[in-house]
């Protein structure tokens, strides 16, 4: 079973007061795997929410997808 919250991709931000920044994320599908039953990491076909400071969007997974690779 996933988890429901989990830390990607963290980097902290310096702003002074009123100063603003464009910041760019970019995630792996593997950043949103886990590991099954059978000990390989999977991402699973469906919504997921994204989280930055108090914004948030949805994304969504078409398929499901199993890496050949055990997780060590």
């Amino acid at each position: 079973t996933p988890d429901n919250i989990r830390l990607r991709n963290f980097e902290k931000v310096a702003l002074n007061p009123g100063e603003t920044k464009t910041v760019t994320m970019k995630l792996k599908g593997s950043d949103l795997a886990f590991v099954g039953y059978d000990g390989k990491w999977r991402l699973e076909k469906g919504d997921f929410k994204l989280k930055c400071g108090d914004q948030w969007t949805d994304i969504q997974c078409s398929e499901t997808k199993v890496w050949d690779t055990p997780n060590r």
